[in-house]
């Protein structure tokens, strides 16, 4: 900017840098993709961990932003400098409005590019759209120049210094270089001010809309768009103003009271919130209006000061504008704005945040505020007695409204560690005491204990991350059979089904801190020399520590080191390999967190793996559907050579993957070691025939679906961390996965599973695992079948024993049912019952009672089908399921209700492949998959139809061969 004056027309220098940062902007990706590579790869393995890294990330970013951040700073002065030129007899109402436009466009850019171009064209092709509107304006201006030629600076000057409204000025008095130090001082000392503010309404928003990538681009746009509509007012008023710079002082003045102001709103945005999610529909429509809605909470809480804030910038540039300095002002104010805005937030981030936290910085931001109007006051008033009394009336109201806002009470914990934006819901007064709470510097951590049961949970941003029942910490007795569940559950199982896939691991990682429960559980192994936990946010480690003496293992043994650091960083530069790594971060809706789900990241992941070296990985299947899902797994799928998913917890999975080709066969001795058993020492035992019932789904099982998935989720393509924050609000499960330890019959299991037999194990140790809750009925129900005695704990299984003797009852009869329809459904429910966990295996007993019971009765021959149908696909027996199906096919069609079309098509499809027709697969598949009531994105239609094209295509390959 202040080499405008010399340019004939700045105009046109400005299309020329909107030329150049388009081009910049086309290349960014390859250029940003080499240097990572090359800095991951060479720099900071070189510099290793510590501040050196951090210098070098500083490096890299400036090396790559720097660039086009510095053509981007010198557009507005330019384009202000050349709109000036042709209408410079108002430069107040131009300026304004140049600022409006300038903010306003950059606030609805931020929610066109976050909510519209990264979903349909991501990264790349957000670049790609943004180079291409700036090729746009770039043509634009160069047609303005050509067709309006602009006035020289000197003309331009000498026509705003000559307007009537600008020979008055309150600051007339006041020599030229003094004025223009005191506004360029308040240009910086104001975004010093404004970033403070919009760091804490961040952190502070965060625990009331959410911390999803939604969520910030929503506080972004909304503090945008409130110096838009301030700039935007301002244009009116800033030519016919006498005294613009007491209005300037006065304006800043208000911006620190409106910003105090916001202490009392901020405490009534959770109710609001609370309202809202309650009000809103959980549909696609619901979430749309829900996003507005959050919008409009962020523009509450920050419009006031943020309002004010736009008009101080055009107030600054047109009083030295106008005063005689000419082009120059626009771009020194715009400049030294701009490092304010830095300084703020490397003073609120490093400073204000750890030390005084999200109240503090907002008392000392709207302090400097207020007092940058009581000094503009004071200068201005010189030996007039109203404006002396104005400025000493404001340094008095200073000191009340900064007294106020300080010695209010505090944010009230029990809001803030709600995670309201997900349930919807504020914990009563007295639910929840609050043991420990910081303003981290990545996030605010709060440890709570519920006054009912003792249970401890840690949160980041008001979201559990982890939690504990209060008998964890409790001396064990013989007689405390508990079953895992829960966090609980993932805590435990998660990290030691991942170990005991490597048990003799001697260098472990673990990603992500969280209770330190998992780390604890690993140094349990005797074997393990080393577990390095990595952990971004100090806060969440001195939080854990009241868990103690729950994970005590990850504080008190020699073998535990914790590293603060991001885990991307701290791979490449402990040059290390591990045989075991564990990634638990917090969800992937959590901005930033997806990246620790992406395709790059495990790509890089799997070269820190030792040659026998395995990693695990949790996921949870809550607020959350299967397309999301399988982003993720087409990810690991790309970069490990086998796989396998388990269930720890009736909602969470855990996928262990190595590089070996073949995954190794677990070692569930792992769960015998003395430290890890007392732990364990008040659940019920975790025997390796339920730990195998945890098996969910291998990657052979789902290589035909995503061997040629083109959808991994990617740091430049971030399916999940676009989508994952519409699933939350929709409160998607992702069923398909859920259902493969819940249905009946798995279609993946005959092709790539082995026969499960009955256990005699009554007692399903983890909640919520339908393998393993159905070993326990069958075997329950094997074991009184054979006379058994009825156990005190068997009052768990009093529905189902009511539900097989009405059973009995029915098949011991001689008489008809007057609905076969109904007399079907009491078979499926009987069924599972009885093969409850079994793969490929028949109850004979079960089935000749039913067979005899149809005899007597005469059952129609359709009937008879339908349990042939089903006792065929129990025993894997496809050629007696494809022959009752042949039959069954057009009542299923026709809707008749006696086999639904959903369980007719997954084992009619698996019968037909099976028998090695996949023609007719296909042709069952077509036909059927209408009437099932599954949605495209349904899991098992995905696989069934991945299946079906899998064998169609080895059967074209079959037929080319010679000979064939």
């Amino acid at each position: 900017g202040r080499y405008s004056e010399r340019f004939k027309d700045p105009l046109r220098w400005y299309a020329r840098i909107e030329l150049v940062v388009g081009v910049l902007g086309f290349v960014f990706h390859e250029i940003f993709t080499f240097v990572t590579d090359a800095a991951y790869d060479t720099l900071i393995p070189i510099v290793g961990n510590g501040f050196a890294v951090l210098v070098v990330k500083w490096t890299i970013s400036s090396i790559l932003i720097l660039p086009q951040s510095v053509l981007l700073g010198a557009t507005f002065p330019l384009m202000s400098a050349a709109v000036l030129r042709r209408f410079s007899a108002r430069p107040g109402r131009t300026l304004s409005i140049l600022y409006f436009a300038n903010s306003f466009g950059a606030a609805m850019g931020v929610l066109f590019a976050g909510f519209v171009l990264l979903a349909f064209v991501g990264l790349p092709g957000t670049l790609l759209v943004a180079a291409a509107i700036n090729f746009l304006v770039a043509l634009v201006a160069l047609g303005v120049a050509q067709q309006y030629p602009a006035r020289s600076s000197a003309e331009s000057v000498a026509v705003s210094a000559h307007e009537p409204e600008a020979l008055a000025s309150d600051a007339a008095a006041i020599p030229t270089v003094r004025l223009q130090r005191l506004l360029i001082g308040v240009a910086f000392g104001t975004a010093v001010a404004s970033f403070i503010y919009e760091i804490g309404w961040i952190r502070m928003l965060s625990l009331v809309l959410g911390s999803a990538t939604h969520s910030f681009e929503l506080m972004l746009s909304a503090f945008i768009l409130g110096l838009a509509l301030g700039s935007f007012w301002v244009r009116n008023h800033a030519d016919r103003w006498k005294a613009h710079t007491r209005a300037l002082g006065l304006v800043q003045w208000l911006m620190g009271a409106a910003a105090l102001s916001t202490l009392p709103l901020y405490a009534s945005s959770f109710e609001w919130m609370a309202t809202l999610m309650q009000t809103f529909a959980r549909t696609d429509a619901g979430y749309q209006a829900f996003s507005f809605a959050r919008y409009g909470i962020a523009l509450i809480i920050m419009l006031p000061a943020t309002f004010c804030a736009g008009i101080t910038l055009p107030l600054i540039t047109r009083i030295l504008v106008v005063r005689g300095i000419g082009e120059r002002a626009i771009g020194r104010v715009y400049g030294v704005n701009t490092l304010g805005s830095i300084v703020g937030v490397v003073i609120a981030g490093l400073l204000l945040m750890p030390l005084i936290g999200l109240k503090g910085m907002l008392v000392v931001g709207a302090t400097l505020d207020m007092l940058l109007g009581v000094m503009v006051l004071v200068v201005i008033a010189g030996q007039q007695f109203n404006a002396r009394r104005l400025a000493f009336a404001t340094m008095a109201a200073t000191a009340v409204v900064t007294s106020l806002g300080a010695f209010t009470k505090d944010f009230d914990r029990r809001l803030l560690g709600s995670a309201v934006y997900r349930g919807g819901e504020i914990p009563q007064v007295g639910v929840f005491e609050t043991l420990y709470h910081e303003d981290g510097r990545t996030a605010t951590v709060s440890v709570q204990r519920r006054t009912d049961n003792g249970l401890i949970r840690i949160s980041t941003n008001g979201k559990p991350d982890a939690s504990l029942p209060a008998y964890w910490t409790e001396s064990c007795t013989q007689d405390t059979g508990r079953v895992l569940a829960s966090d609980a559950a993932t805590q435990a199982l998660a990290p030691l089904i991942t170990l005991a896939h490597t048990p003799n691991a001697r260098m472990a990682a673990v990603i992500g801190h969280g209770s330190g429960m998992s780390s604890h559980f690993v140094l349990g192994n005797p074997m393990v020399e080393e577990v390095v936990t990595v952990e971004i946010e100090p806060a969440m480690v001195e939080g854990s520590r009241e868990f103690l003496p729950g994970n005590r293992r990850v504080f008190e043994d020699p073998r535990s080191t914790m590293v603060i650091d991001d885990a991307k960083s701290y791979f490449a530069a402990s040059r290390q390999r591990f045989d075991f790594i564990f990634s638990e971060p917090s969800n992937p809706w959590v901005s930033g967190v997806s990246s620790l789900f992406s395709t790059e990241f495990y790509s890089r992941l799997s070269n820190y793996l030792s040659d026998v070296g395995v990693f695990g990985q949790w996921l949870h299947l809550y607020e959350i559907d299967d397309a999301l899902i399988l982003a993720i797994l087409g990810a690991i799928h790309e970069n490990f050579a086998s796989y396998e998913v388990f269930q720890s917890a009736g909602m969470d999975i855990l996928i262990v993957a190595s590089n070996m080709p073949r995954l190794p066969e677990p070692d569930w001795s792992v769960f015998e070691h003395p430290d890890i058993a007392k732990d364990l020492c008040h659940n019920l035992p975790l025997t390796p025939r339920m730990l195998e019932a945890a098996r969910l789904i291998t990657r052979d099982a789902l290589a035909p679906l995503l061997d040629d998935w083109g959808y991994p989720n990617s740091d430049f393509y971030p399916i999940v961390d676009v989508g994952a924050e519409r699933t939350r609000f929709l409160n998607r499960v992702a069923r398909g996965f859920a259902g493969l330890s819940n249905a009946r019959f798995d279609p993946s299991a005959p092709f790539f599973g082995a026969v499960s037999r009955p256990t005699d194990e009554r007692r399903a140790p983890v909640r919520g695992i339908g393998q393993m809750r159905g070993l326990a009925v069958s075997a329950h129900l094997n074991h009184v079948s054979n006379g058994g005695t009825v156990a005190s704990w068997d009052s768990l299984f009093t529905a189902v024993d009511y539900r097989m003797a009405k059973w009995n009852a029915i098949i011991s009869g001689r008489t008809a049912p007057a609905s076969w329809m109904a007399w079907l459904d009491d078979l499926n429910g009987a069924e599972r019952q009885v093969h409850g966990g079994v793969l490929g295996f028949a109850d004979t007993d079960f089935y000749r009672g039913v067979w005899q019971y149809l005899d007597r009765v005469g059952a129609p021959d359709i009937v008879r089908d339908v349990v042939s149908f089903r006792e065929g696909l129990a025993a894997w027996d496809f050629h007696k399921v494809a022959e009752a199906g042949e039959r069954l096919h057009q009542s299923v069609l026709d809707g008749q209700g006696h086999l639904s079309a959903s369980d007719y098509l997954d084992g009619m499809v698996v019968a037909e492949l099976r028998r090695g027709d996949a023609l007719a697969a296909l042709r069952i598949f077509e036909s059927v998959a209408p009437k099932s009531g599954r949605g495209p994105d349904d899991l098992r239609l995905r696989l069934l139809d991945a299946y079906i094209m899998d064998a169609l295509g080895e059967q074209e390959a079959d037929s080319g061969r010679p000979g064939s």
